[in-house]
């Protein structure tokens, strides 16, 4: 009998899960670096340089991980890995929505980047959760029915 522990949408949802918040860590410290080498005169949908384009850039792949951390999330039947794997992605897609509200505006909108450090903290707390709940429950047995004596 397999457990829902063994399961390969389980086994790639242990591994996506670190995956998403290593991202995130990374996209985090993309943003400061945008940041502290910001144009004087803000950002634009025209500024080009190095850090700001792997930020923009690495929100994409952090998106599409986002996505497919629900499809495995949806696969593993785990409804808690399911709601939270939601909470990552719309976390994740306020934050690029207010990252284009920001760069569209200029001077650029102070509540857009607060809104999407915001939207960074509900993601990770979310990812750290779905960690720590997922190392937690490595090494409790499956619970199984006991037939009556």
């Amino acid at each position: 009998m397999q457990t829902s522990g063994s399961t390969w949408p389980a086994k790639v949802l242990g591994g996506l899960v670190p995956l998403v918040g290593l991202d995130l860590i990374v996209q985090y410290i993309a943003g400061l670096g945008a940041n502290v080498y910001a144009p004087s005169n803000g950002f634009t949908m025209d500024t080009a340089f190095g850090i700001y384009n792997v930020h923009w850039l690495n929100g994409y792949v952090l998106g599409l991980l986002c996505i497919a951390l629900v499809i495995v999330a949806v696969l593993s039947r785990r409804i808690g890995s399911i709601a939270a794997s939601i909470v990552v992605l719309l976390a994740v897609l306020v934050a690029g929505i207010a990252g284009m509200i920001f760069v569209n505006n200029t001077p650029n909108p102070a509540g857009a980047s607060l809104l999407m450090g915001l939207a960074f903290l509900v993601a990770f707390a979310t990812v750290m959760a779905m960690a720590f709940r997922m190392r937690m429950g490595q090494g409790s047995p499956p619970l199984q029915a006991v037939a009556p004596a």
